[in-house]
C-alpha cells in the first residue's frame, strides 16, 4: 500500500476537526464531539482502501521492471550461466538477443471519391437540408 497509516491518520483527524466545527453551529458540544468521533473514524477506516488503490494506479510496470529485472541482468553470474542463459553468455547478450523491434507495414491510404456531386449530397445529409 502507498504511505503509511499516518496518512489514515491525518485523514481522521482532519475529518474530526472539519466535523466538529460544522457541528459546533447547530448543536449540542456532546452531540458535535459524537458525531465528529464518527467522522474520524469513518475517514481513519476509509483511507485505507484509498490508498490501496492509488498504490494499484501509481505503480507501472517499468517501475516494476526497475526495480526487479535490472538488477537481474546486471549482476555478475555465477558459475558461468545460470538456466535461462547458456554458459558465457552474459545478461545482456541475452536480452540483446530476445529483443526484436516492432515494424509495422505501412499501410495504403484510400481516397474516398471527391466527386463535387457526391462531397454536396454528403452534406446535404449531414445538415438535414
Amino acid at each position: 500500500m502507498l504511505g503509511t497509516i499516518w496518512i489514515n491518520t491525518g485523514m481522521g483527524l482532519l475529518a474530526f476537526v472539519i466535523t466538529l466545527c460544522t457541528a459546533l453551529a447547530s448543536n449540542v458540544w456532546l452531540v458535535s464531539l459524537e458525531r465528529a468521533g464518527i467522522a474520524l473514524v469513518i475517514f481513519f477506516l476509509a483511507a485505507f482502501p484509498i490508498r490501496f488503490v492509488l498504490a494499484l494506479v501509481t505503480q507501472t510496470p517499468v517501475q516494476s521492471a526497475e526495480a526487479g529485472g535490472q538488477e537481474e541482468l546486471n549482476a555478475p553470474l555465477a558459475g558461468g550461466g545460470d538456466e535461462a542463459n547458456p554458459p558465457g553468455q552474459t545478461g545482456e547478450q541475452a536480452a540483446a538477443e530476445a529483443f526484436s523491434p516492432l515494424s509495422f507495414t505501412k499501410l495504403e491510404t484510400i481516397h474516398p471519391s471527391e466527386d463535387p456531386a457526391t462531397v454536396a449530397e454528403v452534406v446535404r445529409r449531414l445538415t438535414d437540408e
